[in-house]
């Protein structure tokens, strides 16, 4: 036992001076001894990108962004418009040959993998600005006090009927998303660059914008070269088709039932809306 706490104690002051010789707040040196401590992620690596340093530090826009969404039917709208219609059956037919492969695989339409790919990513062209680390860092840590009070204050200034305790309960539980979120992205880091890998302010990348945890669980290789890439169309498309078959697409849904499997993918009835009537609109 007086081996035990003597050891703790040792490593109490060993943190402690850690702490004050390069200058990391408190708060990035819990997030490194959670990682390691909770979830088994290797002190070094923990410490190496999630210890508040260069560019991956808590960004409170990024915070704002994520704990004050607002959503608007026109920004949906424009993919039902005859260009975006025109681009999706373009590159449809142009990938038609593979693409067929993984709808009689997955037995998940062409047409709505090609409408979820230009809703999130415009067919690759957008995948994202933020780099992931930095959003999940953000988000993992949005509930504590120092960063909520400035969100807060930037966001009352658009918002003024925005009530602190609603924005605090909110918090609590996007830091816990982004906490499990960060885990998963570090538990790629043997396959992906972690550390400029950049994704939407929400934490998704690739070109069907999946967040860490279900890259780690529904993505798969979808053009047999051995590897997963989500920034690889035959990857994406086959990733895309396993995640929807898990959550119950199938030939034959009607409308109702196609949205209901898509809230799985995207939890936005507009979204939802906009997937299923784009697919429709392909041929």
């Amino acid at each position: 036992m007086k081996k035990t706490i003597r050891y703790l104690l040792l490593l109490l002051i060993t943190i402690l001076v850690s702490l004050f010789a390069s200058g990391r707040s408190f708060a990035d040196l819990s997030l490194t001894n959670r990682l390691a401590v909770e979830k088994g992620v290797g002190r070094m690596l923990a410490t190496r990108y999630c210890s508040g340093e260069g560019a991956y530090g808590v960004d409170t826009k990024i915070i704002g962004k994520n704990l004050k969404q607002v959503e608007y039917k026109a920004t949906y709208d424009r993919f039902l418009e005859s260009d975006s219609v025109r681009k999706a059956q373009s590159f449809l037919d142009e990938n038609r040959d593979w693409m067929v492969k993984i709808e009689q695989k997955f037995k998940v339409e062409a047409e709505v993998i090609t409408a979820i790919f230009l809703i999130e990513s415009d067919l690759g062209r957008y995948p994202g600005r933020y780099p992931l680390l930095k959003v999940f860092i953000s988000l993992a840590s949005c509930n504590q006090d120092e960063y909520l009070r400035k969100v807060y204050g930037e966001l009352v200034a658009r918002y003024p009927d925005l009530d602190y305790e609603w924005l605090k309960r909110r918090a609590q539980k996007k830091s816990n998303w982004g906490y499990t979120q960060l885990v998963a992205l570090l538990k790629m880091a043997d396959r992906l660059s972690v550390d400029t890998v950049k994704g939407s302010w929400a934490g998704a990348f690739g070109i069907c914008q999946f967040i860490p945890s279900s890259c780690l669980t529904y993505a798969v290789d979808g053009s047999g070269d051995g590897k997963i890439d989500l920034y690889d169309f035959q990857d994406a498309a086959a990733s895309v088709a396993n995640y929807l078959k898990v959550h119950g697409w199938r030939p034959g849904l009607t409308r109702k039932q196609q949205e209901k499997v898509v809230w799985s993918y995207n939890h936005s009835q507009l979204y939802c809306e906009t997937v299923v009537a784009l697919a429709g609109r392909l041929q």
